[in-house]
């Protein structure tokens, strides 16, 4: 791990989204639940910028490579198209050289970034009071790469050269994004939210590699590694997760709600990757209306069960329980206010019980 030192024993935190259109609102809401590892929060409800396919490609939509913020695509057809490329091409080499003031092209529109921004503020105003850890995100290659089209309406992600840039896109926004957070002397974690990651190995995506989808989450995760951060992958969903132990992700983040049964089924590989200091991070609170049926005392037992099942299978105890992190199943950002509400409520009290 980046953080030798860094055992988060339960710590809890957001995924990232939250159902509410005011900042400070929402910052509010994130330090009175998870001020112990609190997390910028990504608001989809302000618009297309602030959503979660385009928020993190600004540098791709400035120079032109990307264009309709709303129903983005990459413009293959323009009469400069070679131009456009160049000049992106230009600006990540300089980047990945380290022009500081070139990374900061890879951050956010001034709109997509309100969330982060009055994080930021925040923290420059009232320090990280007790918080071990600040949390950030941004949107994993092939989740967006299937979301974006060229001018064909052919996902992006099968193109070589459209992946690319987008690859190098999220790899240097990482790296900005854990640059920032990390000048507040804190360990900082930042997570790749890729959902799309759970169709690897479906007969729909056959073209799609275990090997281009490792070397694609180790670009990122370099960046991230770079400045000295702690990267992570969420997915809500089944997957074959050997595919992120095997990467140079050092924390998984899960819907243990709904798929646990998928990490069972790893549980040797995940012992690996617990013994070279990777994180579980469960997400053990439900993101649908189920989680009116449930509280923190309920959800604590079904965490507890699950791990005892992991420990009947191998899994080194010591070790699942100190590097073991909690959170909600998925964003709430699509949530009733009320329902995301609730879920950062039972957070707040499954972290308080857990801590004590």
């Amino acid at each position: 791990m980046q953080e030798e030192s860094f055992k988060p024993h339960f710590l809890t935190t957001g995924v990232g989204s939250l159902p509410l259109t005011n900042s400070d609102e929402a910052l509010e809401w994130i330090w009175k639940n998870v001020p112990r590892a609190p997390h910028w929060p990504q608001l989809p409800r302000l618009g297309a910028e602030s959503a979660f396919v385009v928020q993190y490609l600004n540098v791709l939509i400035e120079t032109g490579v990307i264009a309709d913020v709303k129903t983005p695509k990459f413009q293959v057809e323009a009469l400069d198209w070679a131009e456009r490329m160049t000049a992106f091409y230009t600006l990540y080499l300089e980047g990945i050289e380290g022009d500081g003031q070139t990374l900061e092209r890879f951050g956010f529109s001034s709109q997509g970034g309100e969330g982060f921004e009055a994080f930021c503020r925040n923290l420059d105003r009232y320090g990280t009071r007790e918080a071990v850890l600040l949390k950030g995100q941004l949107s994993g290659p092939l989740t967006v790469g299937m979301q974006i089209t060229d001018n064909n309406k052919r996902a992006c992600y099968y193109d070589d050269s459209l992946r690319d840039m987008l690859v190098k896109t999220l790899a240097l926004h990482a790296e900005w994004q854990t640059k920032r957070l990390r000048q507040y002397g804190l360990p900082v974690l930042m997570m790749i939210d890729d959902p799309g990651l759970l169709s690897y190995g479906a007969a729909t995506h056959i073209t799609i590699t275990r090997e281009q989808l490792i070397e694609e989450l180790n670009v990122i995760a370099e960046g991230i590694l770079r400045q000295g951060g702690i990267p992570g992958v969420h997915v809500c969903a089944g997957m074959d997760w050997t595919l992120l132990f095997d990467s140079k992700i050092q924390v998984v983040n899960f819907d243990a709600y709904d798929y646990m049964q998928s990490m069972m089924a790893a549980a040797e590989p995940l012992n690996g990757f617990l013994t070279r200091g990777g994180i579980l991070s469960w997400g053990i609170v439900p993101t649908n209306p189920i989680a009116w049926e449930e509280n923190a005392q309920s959800l604590i037992l079904n965490l507890e069960k699950k791990i005892e099942e992991l420990i009947r299978r191998g899994v080194d105890e010591s070790l699942l329980r100190q590097q073991s992190m909690v959170t909600p199943s998925c964003g709430t950002g699509a949530l009733e206010e009320k329902l995301a509400e609730y879920v950062y409520k039972i957070l707040f009290e499954i972290g308080h019980t857990l801590k004590g």
